[in-house]
């Protein structure tokens, strides 16, 4: 049975959790037999499995992964998909596949998989070939979420939310530095069952470029108004669905950590202290934990039109394309 109160339906937690440059900042004090994954399960009720893109688990890290979270009947884990899946198909071989599929299959069986999400990159514009990959991309996984993230504005279209409905696919609204034709924050909901907010940060000087890494794209930690912000596109995105997965992707230093929980209790869902060796939080208040922001009291932003309106056929036939 899903959850009929709103605040049940949220799950808020980190893309990852554990990277080299956390061992000064996030897990300065977590010691062995204190594991990072089950320490993250001890705050957030969901975690983005990221190294899923870069390289397929064994059923063995995947019953790991499940072991450490046991204590924490709550938890889901949201799965970012194999990276050649959505940036180059040609390397997918039907091995990967098997592969793939049975370690989604293992997470849901232990009833531990929220979403899966297929995050493609900023060259997957909306194009008839790419949006008949996505027919393509959903008959391979009938049965599991799966959310669908784009970066380019090509795909801001009221006719390809529709699409994205009719052919199962969630939406990922996602929080990005607005360079060149980037996709800007939006409240979008293709399906009912799942929706996703992913939060990259607004690093726009180190986003594109030749300085560009891992590390500096993500080194961005968001400010008060700038997460008040993402707190009303929360409340506006889970009024219309079952469950709403929102993953902070700004990683480097920890700040995805110290955002998803800042955010957490702003919006009444955090479920436990802020630890001590961490940075302190903005604008504290008595008990260190953030004022709340609850639903209408987060201050105005910018809504997306989300009607839609276009059947599948037209769709791929090319007349929802843009220049």
């Amino acid at each position: 049975m899903e959850p009929t109160n709103v605040q049940e339906r949220i799950y808020i937690g980190p893309a990852g959790w554990s990277y080299p440059d956390w061992k000064t900042t996030v897990l300065r004090e977590v010691k062995p037999p204190l594991d990072p994954l089950t320490f993250m399960s001890t705050l957030f009720n969901v975690v983005e499995i990221n190294n899923t893109f870069y390289r397929i688990p064994s059923l063995r890290a995947v019953d790991t992964w499940i072991h450490k979270i046991h204590h924490n009947k709550a938890f889901l884990f949201t799965v970012k998909l194999y990276r050649p899946i959505t940036h180059d198909p040609t390397a997918f071989t039907s091995r990967d596949r098997r592969a793939v599929e049975e370690s989604l299959e293992r997470l849901q069986k232990a009833d531990r998989l929220g979403a899966v999400l297929a995050q493609f990159p900023y060259r997957f514009h909306n194009t008839k070939t790419n949006r008949q990959y996505l027919v393509h991309l959903r008959s391979i996984f009938p049965e599991i979420p799966l959310v669908v993230e784009f970066r380019h504005r090509s795909w801001l279209q009221r006719a390809v939310t529709a699409f994205l409905a009719e052919i199962g696919l969630s939406f990922c609204n996602i929080d990005q530095p607005q360079v060149s034709f980037s996709l800007p924050l939006t409240e979008i909901v293709t399906l009912p069952t799942v929706s996703y907010l992913r939060c990259h940060g607004r690093n726009a000087a180190h986003w594109f470029g030749p300085e560009s890494n891992r590390d500096t794209r993500y080194h961005y930690r968001y400010k008060e108004g700038e997460l008040r912000e993402l707190a009303a596109i929360v409340n506006a995105l889970a009024d219309r669905t079952e469950k709403l997965f929102v993953i902070f992707n700004n990683h480097y230093m920890g700040n995805e950590v110290f955002d998803a929980m800042t955010l957490a209790h702003m919006l009444g869902l955090a479920k436990n202290a802020w630890p001590p060796w961490w940075p302190r939080q903005h604008n504290e208040h008595p008990k260190g934990e953030p004022e709340q922001c609850i639903s209408g009291e987060c201050g105005k932003v910018q809504h997306t039109a989300t009607s839609f309106g276009s059947p599948t056929e037209t769709a791929i036939r090319g007349d929802i394309e843009t220049s």
